[in-house]
């Protein structure tokens, strides 16, 4: 971890010990390798902390509505929790955290005439105002490609950047 994250670990998380908040962490980005369900994210709580798992690793870990639809009310759910102390997101596959939306998608809806295009993007804001103003630690363990609106969200709690990131957000 960098120098300045784990300080910004401690005083937002007081409760865990150093040693023992470095242990979550990387225990989770071990976990990132791989997961054994179908389901396009996973939302479980592990001890105090919610963890949302991006689960498209062929479509390099793209969001599209479906899963908007299901991360927004679970962070919402887990930040009125006050037996989650933190919210941490991953993607699986090793090759990218998020690739940020679906545009392959987004577009081929947009030609059929359907309304996915101001959907996806009308809920995507949303959710990006959640992650942004979350009150809980919302913590990204950031392994690969790096690209749209998900990794814009990032920087205001912590943000763990992990071996080679490629990033196409120049936020970050």
């Amino acid at each position: 971890m960098g120098p300045l994250v784990v300080p910004a670990l401690r005083q937002r998380l007081p409760g865990l010990r150093p040693f023992h908040r470095l242990q979550v962490l990387l225990q989770h980005l071990k976990m990132s390798a791989s997961a054994d369900s179908s389901a396009e994210v996973l939302l479980e709580k592990r001890g105090c902390a919610g963890v949302i798992t991006l689960n498209r690793p062929k479509a390099l870990n793209a969001l599209n509505i479906s899963m908007i639809r299901q991360i927004y009310p679970q962070i919402k759910r887990w930040e009125q929790d006050p037996e989650t102390f933190l919210i941490i997101i991953k993607g699986v596959g090793g090759k990218a955290f998020c690739a940020g939306g679906d545009i392959r998608a987004i577009t081929e809806a947009g030609r059929a005439g359907d309304r996915l295009a101001q959907d996806f993007f009308r809920e995507e804001y949303i959710l990006n105002n959640a992650i942004g103003t979350c009150q809980k630690p919302y913590v990204a363990l950031i392994d690969g490609i790096t690209m749209g609106g998900v990794s814009r969200t990032i920087s205001p709690n912590i943000r763990e950047v992990v071996r080679l990131v490629r990033s196409a957000s120049f936020e970050m």
